[in-house]
This record gives structure tokens, sequence and C-alpha cells, in this order.
């Protein structure tokens, strides 16, 4: 890292203690003008770091993404890309898979202005209160796309609880809901070897409402809401780093499909009445559950379908408020 990541990363360590140029000097090994140098040019970036005579320097962690504290933060073995704005995290995925391949990667960003989600439709990824993440998994075979994206889903759901204090179900098969309303959403898309034929790579795009935005259009107030309302306390850094690691852990057990337990407690469609979308076709019929692979097992008025992919465009529930 560069003197200014270094310095950043070392005052992330210490956030909300005062560090010396002389302790920085020390610990870093470089001159008290470079770190100067180095404050100058994250304050001018945005970095919340204040400066006193005599005392030296105190960061506050918050909103501002950083590529240098998030890379000191996570324990985990993945490059890290970070952007304030980018058109999307996933198209710049599918670029890196092309460019380099075999590198697990992370793409995160402060804003998207092509954020897009399922079927291609626009997802609003507004700057400064949400979160995008995009991960690049090289692999070798093949890989169970329903698998990936509901434990992609739990461990999300198991990051924000731990770090908002909210509780979180999941609607088959991508969205997260926190009070009836949609937070995150998952995308899992294939890359494949133009040569071979052969599934190359997965991308796992996560949008991630962290903070309630007034800019949401008013037809989208009723389904999408946000984490939490306290801006000023939030540390997008440590979100973007649990997320990373999680994911991580994640990975190994994936197979196993120990997850599902969870997602099923935590599913919202259990036992309720939907429409189902599968291309054109149109479903109707209670989930009698989701089985180890993801799919949704649907009881129709004839018999018990097995849907694997498609969207659930009508969900009624008995009880609560959500609409979706």
């Amino acid at each position: 890292m560069d003197t200014k990541s270094t310095v950043l990363a070392y005052l992330n360590q210490h956030a909300n203690q005062w560090v010396t140029s002389a302790e920085l000097v020390d610990e870093l090994g470089v001159s008290r003008t470079a770190i100067w140098k180095a404050i100058q040019q994250l304050q001018a970036h945005g970095q919340t770091i204040e400066s006193q005579s005599g005392k030296g320097y105190l960061y506050s962690r918050g909103l501002k993404l950083s590529q240098a504290i998030i890379e000191s933060s996570i324990k985990s073995d993945w490059q890290v890309e970070v952007y304030d704005e980018i058109d999307s995290t996933n198209i710049r995925a599918k670029q890196l898979a092309a460019t380099n391949p075999g590198q697990l990667t992370v793409v995160i960003a402060n804003q998207q202005t092509a954020g897009y989600g399922r079927f291609g439709r626009n997802f609003f990824s507004p700057g400064e209160t949400g979160l995008y993440l995009s991960f690049l998994l090289p692999i070798n075979g093949q890989i169970n796309p329903g698998k990936m994206t509901t434990a992609t889903a739990v461990v999300i759901a198991q990051v924000l609880e731990k770090l908002f204090g909210v509780t979180v179900e999941i609607k088959w098969v991508n969205d997260l809901i926190v009070n009836h309303h949609k937070v995150t959403g998952i995308l899992s898309e294939a890359v494949t070897n133009f040569e071979t034929g052969t599934l190359s790579s997965v991308i796992v795009g996560i949008g991630i409402n962290l903070v309630e935005n007034d800019l949401l259009a008013p037809e989208l107030k009723n389904k999408v809401g946000a984490l939490t309302t306290q801006k000023k306390q939030l540390d997008r850094n440590q979100v973007a780093s649990e997320i990373i690691d999680a994911f991580d852990t994640m990975l190994p057990t994936l197979d196993d499909g120990n997850f599902m337990d969870e997602y099923r407690q935590r599913s919202l469609v259990i036992g309720k009445n939907v429409e189902v979308k599968i291309g054109n076709r149109v479903l109707t019929g209670e989930v009698e559950t989701i089985n180890d692979d993801g799919a949704l097992l649907l009881k129709t008025a004839t018999e018990v379908v097995t849907v694997n992919a498609g969207e659930i465009t009508k969900l009624n529930l008995q009880e609560g408020d959500y609409r979706g």
C-alpha cells in the first residue's frame, strides 16, 4: 500500500483515539512530512480526521468507503476494488473475469449509475446510503446456482442482524426483508469460457439499502426500506469487511447445504399462497417447502411442481404488512 493507504489503515485500527505523529513515524517507518501530506490527501477525499497540536490525529469511522481499510480489516484472501461511482459492480466483475481469470475479487461501490437486478431491471443505487458488492468467484466444474444464492442470502442476513440489531426474513429466492420492506437484493450470474463453452466463474452481486433515502421513487416506498435511519453512526467499511469474511467462510460448506435449514426458517413464503412467474408461464399455489437445492416446491390445484428458477410476483400473507 502507498503511504496514504497505510496511514488510513493504521488510523482505522485506532479509530476514535488520538494518534501522535511520533507514533505514526515509529510504527509506519515514514517521515513526518509524508504523514502530513497523507493526512491532507485523506481529508481532501472525505475522510474524517481531526488534527490538533499536541495530540495528533483523531480518525472517525463513517460512510466513506476505503479500499485500504477494507483490505486491512478482512481475514480472507480476496483482491478488493473500491469505487466511489461505477456503472455496475457486476459489469466490472465480468470485465475482470475476462482479463484476470482465476483471481478471487470483490468489487465494491458507493454508487452505481447502471445497477441492475434480476431480469435486467434497474436497481436504484444511490451514493452514501447503500452498499454494492460483487464477488467474482472462479470455479472448476459445476456449481449449484440455487445453493449459491440461498447460502449468500443466509450469510448476509446473519451479518445484517449482527450489525444492525434487526430481524431479517427472506422472500424466495433473493430478497432480504426487514420490517416488511426489501432491504437487500442478490443477483448471481454465470460467466462462460468462450473457447471451451464451460462455466469459468460465478458473480454474486449484492445491493444493500443501509440508510433511508429521500430520493426513492414514491411507487417503491411501500416495498423498499433500509436498515437504519442513523447515517452518522454507520461504518460502511465494517459492513463490507464482515460481509466479505462471512461469504468466504460460507464457500467451503456450500455443497453441504447446511445453511438450508436456516434459509427455510427465515422464509416468508413457506406455507403461503403465491403466484410464480416462470418465463411466460404463471403458476399459483401454496409453497410446501424449499428443497435442499434451493428450489420451490409449489402445490398447485393439480400437482406439486419443483420450481428451480422464477419469480414470486404475488405473495399473500394472512398477517404482517409485506405486499411484495
